[in-house]
């Protein structure tokens, strides 16, 4: 017995790490993410085919053109609230962590307005947002630690305001609307249930201020003012955004706001876990397919391409002609900073 127990030893240690620290569940839980993503995008291509076999581009067309001018007016304004909110994510999220670096009121709106524009639009938003906001903030020194910071608050920001929204409206839902989950009392249920988990964070986070580990980083939790401010951007993002699509949608196709509020948010979710550019597709269908709308409404697809245009496009063009604006200045400055050393 005492000759074997070396061999098992030596065993053990000749295993690659990488099969000793992952487990058969650990390694089936790689494919589970990707999985769900071709499931979701599967059926989104199954809806959006029949909306496309069930409707032509000259209805689509038409559709567009009768569609009231107050109401495109309208998506605007809910658009531009929900860019404002957008761009305060990363104003609360410095406050947060506290970064030594002096980072201006002005670059903190740029970079949480830019970076959360671009992972909307683009999808992947640890790619597209995340190199977006390392490159304006590395201007002023600031490294890929930081990013990786704000980067975890804007995530926290966005779901704190789903929860909060999605928990008030199952909460508070008016008894004569249809339910959600088929019965109002369940519903209320939810909601309840989901408020009393963010007034738990709130008062987890007010009671001393805590510190997690992610990776290989430590990350500052917000204090209850903090959490309090993130769940209210979070919040105003997530109903403006809805806001815009609601007014361009046809009236007769939302049942209700509740159902409405949450069919978004589902797809809003759908279509992150998707990873398709902005959800495509599968958000649409999602929205299609939570509200029972029937596949060959001209205008209910008139009403998702402005949708598209107006909150996904807009704001995509003007993201970019700031961050080359902000670009620019920097290397203008950096030209400046060249000249004078030479001089010197």
């Amino acid at each position: 017995m005492s000759e074997e127990r070396p061999n098992v030893l030596q065993q053990l240690d000749e295993k690659p790490p990488e099969d000793v620290a992952t487990s058969p569940i650990q390694r089936t839980l790689r494919y589970v993410g990707p999985a769900i993503a071709l499931a979701l995008i599967a059926a989104a291509a199954v809806v959006l085919w029949e909306m496309v076999t069930s409707v032509s581009l000259d209805e689509v067309a038409g559709s567009l053109y009768a569609m009231p001018v107050w109401r495109i007016v309208l998506a605007i304004l809910c658009t531009l609230v929900g860019l404002a909110a957008l761009a305060s994510y990363d104003l609360v999220a410095l406050a947060v962590i506290r970064h030594a670096l002096p980072i201006s009121t002005r670059r903190a709106l740029a970079g949480g307005f830019v970076a959360n524009v671009f992972a909307n639009a683009l999808g992947l938003p640890l790619l597209s947002g995340g190199t977006a906001r390392w490159r304006i903030y590395s201007m002023v020194g600031a490294g890929l630690s930081v990013v990786g910071r704000l980067t975890v608050m804007s995530w926290l920001t966005m779901w704190s305001g789903i929860l909060l929204v999605v928990g008030l409206t199952l909460t508070f839902e008016p008894g004569g609307q249809a339910s959600v989950f088929g019965d109002h009392l369940i519903d209320r249920v939810v909601g309840v249930a989901l408020m009393l988990a963010l007034v738990g964070f709130v008062a987890w986070a007010g009671v001393i201020r805590r510190t997690i580990r992610l990776g290989g980083w430590s990350i500052r939790m917000p204090n209850a003012g903090s959490a309090a401010a993130m769940m209210i951007a979070g919040a105003v993002d997530l109903v403006a955004a809805a806001g815009t699509l609601y007014v361009l949608l046809p009236a007769d196709v939302v049942p209700d706001l509740a159902r409405y509020l949450v069919t978004y948010s589902v797809g809003l979710l759908a279509g992150i876990v998707a990873s398709t550019p902005g959800g495509i597709g599968v958000f649409e269908a999602a929205i299609v397919a939570g509200l029972d709308i029937a596949a060959d409404r001209p205008d209910v697809a008139a009403a998702l391409i402005l949708f598209r245009l107006i909150y996904f496009f807009g704001p995509l063009v003007f993201a970019l002609a700031l961050l080359g604006l902000i670009e620019l200045r920097h290397r203008r400055r950096a030209g400046c900073d060249d000249a004078g050393t030479g001089d010197a």
